[in-house]
């Protein structure tokens, strides 16, 4: 009997000890901070009663900007013995000395605070307050901020990017990152990165999954598109990018550099981005061309070889002239490629590379391309030729006119240009890949430049296999079935074919599909 009562005493002493033990560690509900699960929000962070806290927009740079009668309404969060629940991490959490000299814990850089008007565990009533005041949970993506722009230049801007005071909203990433978008970006078209990357350190490419957003922002905006391989987060169809320059939390220099306004903040106001008016789409048969912002190909006319429409009258009716006062591109197209021309019938049509652009009425659809070498002379617009086909009046260093054979008349001659229209031509004393003609120092080469193209896209009337390169004296010649190719020093405008007169007619043709192979040296 004295052994049973003596084992009932220890057990009952070690259970004793264990439970003064367990009271003195935090159980999971008295954690001073803790993961609730809210019906509206998800996750969302509370204190250890299971009072929401929040976060405020206008404390980017992680400081506290509520202070005087803001805290009337949004006390404090501070805890001096911080313990979390499972879930939290302790390194996102740290503590701020606020200008008051009181305390204030943050969480991921953002003050914590509660809400006056929050009564009782579970209510999130200061969620979207004024669209500054927002719920503070674990899982954002993004956050909303408020603050006076400061650009690259020191200077303090507005929202509309003019100096002067004044505080803008926008998204930043959730560490307070500012997010810029690019004026000369299209829908989900990142115009400004290079395909090498070379100059995303300037410019670097938002590279952030979304989770959860703060309320004032709707997910259905946001998206991703691939650039070169890499995915970069869009908002309303606007590529998004950081400032490289961007060094602080609540940093948003860019929005001045290089000029204001060129890389504007995002924020809930942001109209969505516009559509290109031309893009570049992918054909199966002749891959990258140019198309309007409805897949409609566009083409280019052989005979426009001076950069003005030939196409006139009854032509039009076959072949309408595409314009846009606006040109805006997606990605692969550079705007500066785009220009605008003033018509013989005073109207005005788009150019690219100087060539005026037009539309086929045989294409009924979208990525029809039927007007591809209809008659030899018109082709598909593709931003990759290296030549072009053109076929124009030839008008010799003499100022007379001259046909195919190289006999005085009036006629309309096709030869090869280089893309820009720059008139190619052959030299009758040189042999099948042997240039005759430039000498070791290359002392007349300004004469007759040799031709250095390395050979992309060619329109369809050629042969990329009749077309090859030799070496002169350590430069690569374009050869054209066997016959080295030159530019004509004094063709000095666009569509010019001055060299087939000099030094006399014929010594210097230009080049077409129809020209024999170079003869054996």
């Amino acid at each position: 009997m004295k052994k049973l009562l003596l084992v009932l005493l220890l057990t009952s002493s070690i259970f004793q000890a264990c439970s003064s033990d367990d009271n003195d560690l935090p159980s999971e509900k008295n954690n001073a901070v803790r993961l609730a699960n809210s019906t509206k929000f998800g996750k969302i962070l509370t204190d250890s009663k299971g009072m929401s806290l929040y976060f405020f927009s206008k404390d980017a740079d992680g400081m506290s900007a509520c202070e005087g009668g803001c805290l009337d309404n949004w006390p404090v969060f501070y805890a001096d013995k911080l313990t979390l629940d499972q879930g939290l991490d302790p390194a996102e959490f740290s503590t701020i000395t606020r200008s008051d000299g009181k305390k204030q814990t943050t969480y991921k850089g953002w003050p914590l605070y509660y809400f006056i008007n929050d009564n009782t565990a579970g209510e999130t009533n200061g969620d979207k307050v004024k669209d500054v005041w927002f719920i503070a949970k674990p899982d954002y993506s993004l956050m909303y901020v408020v603050s006076q722009l400061v650009g690259h230049d020191g200077k303090n801007y507005t929202s509309d990017y003019i100096e002067g005071d004044g505080m803008t909203p926008y998204i930043t990433d959730i560490y307070g990152k500012t997010l810029y978008t690019f004026k000369k970006d299209t829908k989900n078209s990142n115009n400004f990165t290079k395909e090498d990357f070379s100059n995303n350190s300037v410019w670097p490419i938002a590279e952030i999954s979304i989770d959860k957003l703060p309320s004032i922002l709707n997910k259905d905006d946001f998206g991703s598109i691939d650039v070169f391989g890499k995915t970069q987060l869009t908002y309303k169809g606007w590529p998004l990018y950081y400032f490289g320059q961007d060094m602080e939390r609540g940093d948003n220099k860019g929005i001045s550099f290089p000029a204001p306004g060129v890389w504007p903040v995002a924020n809930a106001n942001t109209s969505d981005a516009p559509m290109a008016t031309v893009k570049l789409s992918e054909d199966n048969t002749l891959g990258k061309l140019l198309v309007d912002k409805n897949g409609m190909t566009l083409y280019f006319f052989s005979k426009d070889s001076k950069g003005l429409s030939q196409c006139e009258g009854g032509c039009l009716d076959n072949w309408p002239v595409f314009y846009e006062e606006n040109i805006s591109v997606n990605q692969g197209l550079d705007p500066s490629d785009f220009s605008s021309i003033q018509r013989n019938d005073g109207t005005m049509q788009t150019t690219y590379k100087g060539w005026p652009l037009y539309y086929f009425t045989n294409d009924n659809m979208a990525g029809d391309t039927n007007g591809e070498n209809v008659k030899n002379v018109w082709f598909a617009a593709k931003p990759d030729y290296t030549l072009m086909y053109v076929a124009a009046q030839l008008v010799g260093h003499d100022g007379k006119n001259y046909k195919s054979d190289f006999t005085e008349g009036e006629e309309i001659t096709s030869y090869l240009t280089d893309i820009n229209g720059r008139t190619l031509y052959i030299f009758k004393k040189d042999k099948k890949d042997t240039n005759n003609f430039t000498k070791s120092d290359f002392s007349n080469n300004g004469v007759w430049p040799i031709v250095e193209l390395t050979l992309d896209k060619i329109p369809s009337n050629f042969n990329p296999a009749d077309f090859g390169s030799i070496d002169v004296y350590g430069k690569t010649q374009l050869t054209y079935k066997g016959w080295p190719l030159y530019y004509f020093g004094q063709d000095m405008q666009r569509g010019d074919n001055k060299g087939i007169s000099f030094p006399v007619p014929g010594v210097w043709p230009v080049v077409n599909s129809d020209i024999s192979e170079a003869p054996a040296p």
